[in-house]
Formats: structure tokens, sequence, C-alpha cells
């Protein structure tokens, strides 16, 4: 189907965690929301690319009213939202269906144990970043930043990005082992 043209959307998650508990008001919604297999699997296609109702139908193989139908149940819990519209080329406004800014984390525990999970999620969330913007000022600060035609840049362009790779991989292994003697220590 031709779409006439339309912001892109990506896709990423942008919020801070929604932590839902066992025994939240929401916790129903989100349950029967992703009861079936059917909504489970629009669930994944949304996620691996921002859809419209008609381009998931084809995707999962499903009726466009069954897949409108788990669509609403899955932007009433907050586990989709609509990101954008599109304009078919009969003139049709079409939602586009992307994952929601804030990622939806289902919890079982106590109420501290939440609380003490979503303070957990928002700390490596912010280090995640942190660690991000050190990764690119260390390797701009080492190797610089050259416009120029290729063979006027100080380094290699595949050098830059396999250091980028590793120091940002370095950087996640310490930020993942700090969080695992984090969550070990409150066991």
């Amino acid at each position: 189907m031709d779409w006439l043209p339309s912001r892109d959307v990506d896709g990423s998650q942008q919020g801070e965690p929604r932590v839902v508990g066992v025994d939240d008001g929401d916790i129903s919604e989100v349950l029967d929301a992703i009861s079936s297999n059917t909504a489970r699997t629009i669930l994944s296609e949304v996620y691996n690319e921002p859809s419209t109702a008609s381009e998931l139908s084809e995707r999962a193989d499903e009726s466009i009213q069954t897949v409108s139908y788990h669509l609403e149940n899955l932007a009433a819990a907050g586990l989709v939202a609509v990101a954008d519209t599109r304009i078919s080329d009969r003139g049709k406004e079409m939602n586009v269906y992307a994952p929601p800014d804030d990622p939806v984390v289902v919890f079982v525990g106590t109420e501290e144990r939440k609380d003490s999970l979503l303070d957990l999620l928002k700390r490596v969330f912010g280090a995640g970043v942190l660690l991000l913007g050190a990764t690119v000022y260390v390797l701009y600060k080492t190797f610089g930043y050259s416009s120029g035609p290729p063979g006027s840049r100080p380094v290699h362009h595949s050098l830059l990005e396999i250091s980028f790779i590793a120091f940002f991989a370095g950087g996640l292994f310490v930020l993942v082992l700090v969080t695992l003697w984090g969550v070990w220590t409150r066991m």
C-alpha cells in the first residue's frame, strides 16, 4: 500500500519505566491485553517496527478487525501508543502504532521491593545515558573529528567504530556487574 509522506517513527522508548505490580489496579488490563497469542504477536510486531493496523494485519496473518481489537486493548493497557498517522493512497487516515514512551515492567513482589526495582531501573537507565555520553566524549577527545574528505581524516573510520564499540561494551559490562552486585546485596 502506498502512503503519503509522514514523519519517521522509530519506536524508541524515551520515558521512565512504569512498574505494574500484581496488586495494582492496572495489572488486570495489562494481563488481559496480552492473554492471547495473537495479541502477543501483534505486540512483538509493533516493537519490531511501528506499523498501521493494516500492516500488522498482513504480518500477523489476521483480519483487520482482529488486529484493531487487540490494538485497542494494548493501547488501553499502555503497551502500545499511537505515534503518528499516515494517509493512504485512498485518502484514509491510519494510525501508526509504536511502543509507548514509558516501558512497562510487570513485577511480582512486595511494594517495598517494587519501589526498590523502580529506583534501580532509573539508576541503570541514567548510568547508561551517562556511559553513552562519556563514550562519545572520550572518543572525540582521543581521535578528534574532521568533516573533510575521507583521506583527510586523522583516524580510519572503521578504527573509530571499533573503538566506540569496545569502549561502550566495556562500560556496559561494568554497569551490568555493578547492577548485579546491587541486586545480589539486596537479596
